[in-house]
């Protein structure tokens, strides 16, 4: 079955805090069909630093029927986590999750249908805390 687009986003809290309210939003994104979530891990950085992962559905608390809270494709890869265990501070729980926009293969048909072609995706974080700033000079 293919896949894509995907695309690894990293949620970063404080130790022990992983918001239920975004594991909550991410389910309802995923059944209502705009994504899927393909793999999904969570590291945990020590006082010291030092980093270990965590199988989501193994965290306490977490809502019960959550299916995709299971899942462990090992898509994230060893290289992706180094990379998370970079972008996190101490004390810190990172959530990583392997997104698939089902939402977009519908619109790729209908450029494909119309012989065209989808020839770039950027991402360009603006979201409150990605600290990327748009200004304007007057």
């Amino acid at each position: 079955m293919a896949l894509g687009p995907l695309e690894l986003m990293i949620m970063s809290f404080p130790a022990d805090r992983l918001n239920d309210g975004v594991l909550t939003t991410l389910d309802r994104l995923t059944r209502a069909g705009q994504l899927r979530v393909v793999d999904v891990l969570v590291m945990r950085t020590g006082p010291a630093g030092g980093a270990c992962t965590v199988e989501l559905c193994d965290l306490p608390g977490l809502p019960g029927d959550l299916a995709w809270a299971r899942l462990a494709t090992g898509l994230i890869t060893e290289t992706d986590l180094d990379e998370v265990a970079r972008l996190v501070d101490r004390d810190t729980d990172a959530l990583a999750v392997l997104l698939e926009h089902r939402w977009l293969n519908e619109l790729a048909g209908r450029v494909a249908a119309s012989a065209g072609t989808i020839v770039a995706l950027t991402h360009i974080p603006g979201a409150p805390g990605h600290g990327r700033v748009l200004t304007t000079t007057s």
